[in-house]
């Protein structure tokens, strides 16, 4: 008899549904099963009040409910719509869309857009948009025109690229990357209205934001198996999972937790560390795309027979994702104080003359992103001799011949670039003729803290002119990086006002950029330090915590 009577412990979740729970700890089986956020066992939440908040999320719940009901009835994992085995299906089966709670349209039976990738990476099947929901379309359409240029703001690919088709291709086909845009886009379609909107539909969305990111996060969890997808002898869509987990890095900076985003951009690295070491075996590629890479050979003309979109979307793909997985990686060195993590492959893919251009994709020239991980390697050895109390004297000249062959390789550039101030070098194109200066800054930083800061006059009165007078302002937000660096220098006075004007104000400041409302509030803490004699760089990253300069 006992069982039957109600707990009065189950999960908030439960209890607002009427609901029998199973009061498993920390979330409910009922609510994972049912893919609803379980709210858990702590203090009422603040909007279970009997009011319009509580009764929006009820009707959330109910939606989502019956989509999730909806597609236990018409897919089963590992078989299409007939019964028949066959491959899995990428965006949610149909025409129900992706998302939990997302409205189907009126063609239920439509397939999924671009079924499971075959062994080459080339999606099978032809793609039915019908299935993607209007909801989802317009998510979809905002994470593309609006939350991928706020994350890439000089990023402008060529025609020869094929645009920003590959992008698209990569969301159709993954389903974490998928539910990754929509949470984001979402998120910022919540927050980018959220003063017009009334309380039910605010609780509503944070319901449906949460719910799409829970998704994304067990797509990701499902499909790569403790990273273990790199290892297995069939080919995978390795990019596409490698994008989502970028993207969870981004999701957590811009609207989630201070460091969360540290656990996914460790994943992405180790991902990608995995894929290089393997030769690109199970990344899901072309055996020609796969040349194209390992040959570092640039995208020329290809016959229609040989599927050349295809390679181009390929090529394009991995070499954005290398890019971007080396750039994140160095950026997150620089305020952590360690050796960038893949600092071995630096030389390699930003080698001269590499088809792998980081410029145009987060603005900062190939030749100087070696000279910047030379830098931060530099600072952790530096930190590790000093941790380890080895002989002052010898390493500190070993460190001082590495801090001179740092310096002239980055000065020779800016040599060069003086002499036709009018006319920027091809190697430091005008967005980025910011960052040797802020490379040189960061070198002296690293090697003498704030002492001797007179010997930067020169370097940072160029710096300064350069960001007020010939960054376009809408680049200003890919320069965070060198804005902390170079506000780091900044002399009291007009200076430092106009770092401060830059970093509380659009577009470096925006509702969806979450994370750069850290980045004044840490550099004036930095010039507070900086007035304290023997005050280092590591006392200047200490007080970024955290942060991430992106």
């Amino acid at each position: 008899m006992k069982s039957l009577i109600r707990s009065r412990q189950g999960c908030w979740t439960c209890r607002l549904r009427k609901k029998k729970c199973d009061e498993r700890q920390p979330l409910c089986s009922t609510c994972e099963l049912l893919s609803i956020t379980c709210y858990g066992y702590g203090p009422r939440p603040e909007w279970m009040d009997g009011g319009p908040q509580e009764k929006a999320v009820v009707q959330g719940f109910k939606q989502i409910v019956k989509s999730t009901s909806r597609k236990k009835q018409g897919f089963i994992l590992g078989k299409d719509r007939d019964g028949r085995g066959g491959r899995e299906r990428d965006l949610a089966p149909r025409g129900q869309g992706s998302s939990p709670g997302a409205p189907g349209p009126s063609g239920a039976d439509s397939e999924t857009p671009n079924a499971e990738s075959s062994d080459s990476g080339t999606p099978a099947g032809s793609s039915s948009f019908s299935s993607v929901s209007a909801e989802e379309s317009t998510l979809l359409m905002n994470f593309l025109d609006e939350i991928f240029p706020l994350q890439y703001p000089v990023y402008k690919p060529e025609l020869l690229e094929g645009g920003r088709g590959w992008l698209l291709h990569l969301l159709l086909r993954t389903k974490p990357l998928y539910h990754a845009a929509l949470a984001l886009s979402s998120y910022h379609l919540m927050i980018s209205g959220f003063s017009m909107i009334s309380s039910e539909c605010r609780v509503f969305s944070v319901v449906r934001k949460e719910e799409r990111l829970a998704m994304c996060l067990q797509e990701v969890q499902r499909t790569i198996r403790d990273v273990q997808v790199f290892t297995k002898e069939r080919s995978h869509n390795a990019l596409g999972l490698l994008a989502s987990v970028v993207q969870l890095v981004f999701f957590e900076l811009f609207a989630g937790d201070r460091s969360a985003w540290m656990i996914h951009l460790d994943a992405a690295v180790d991902m990608f560390q995995k894929g290089r070491r393997n030769e690109l075996l199970h990344c899901g590629l072309a055996e020609k795309s796969k040349a194209l890479i390992q040959h570092g050979m640039p995208l020329g003309h290809f016959d229609p027979a040989d599927d050349g979109a295809t390679i181009v979307q390929e090529v394009v793909t991995f070499r954005f994702m290398e890019a971007t997985i080396i750039w994140l990686d160095l950026i997150a060195s620089i305020t952590s104080g360690i050796s960038p993590t893949l600092f071995e492959v630096h030389s390699y893919t930003f080698r001269p003359h590499s088809p792998t251009k980081l410029e145009k994709i987060v603005g900062c020239p190939n030749w100087l992103a070696i000279q910047i991980g030379r830098t931060a390697d530099l600072h952790a050895r530096m930190a590790d001799a000093q941790r380890l109390g080895m002989q002052v004297d010898c390493t500190r000249a070993r460190f001082l011949q590495d801090h001179d062959s740092i310096r002239d390789e980055i000065q020779s550039v800016l040599v060069e670039a003086r002499k036709s101030p009018s006319v920027p070098s091809i190697a430091v194109p005008v967005p980025a003729m910011v960052f040797p200066h802020m490379a040189v800054i960061y070198l002296h930083l690293v090697v003498h803290g704030f002492q001797e800061l007179d010997r930067l006059d020169g370097i940072v009165t160029e710096a300064m002119q350069i960001l007020q007078n010939q960054i376009p302002c809408n680049v200003l937000s890919a320069m965070i990086a060198p804005l902390f660096i170079i506000g780091c220098v900044a002399r009291q006075g007009g200076e430092q006002g106009y770092i401060r004007t830059v970093l509380s104000s659009a577009p470096v400041i925006q509702p969806l950029l979450k994370h750069r409302s850290r980045i004044l509030p840490a550099l004036e803490d930095v010039w507070i330090g900086r007035q304290t004699p023997g005050f280092t760089w590591g006392d200047a990253i200490r007080a970024c915590g955290d942060l991430l300069l992106i």
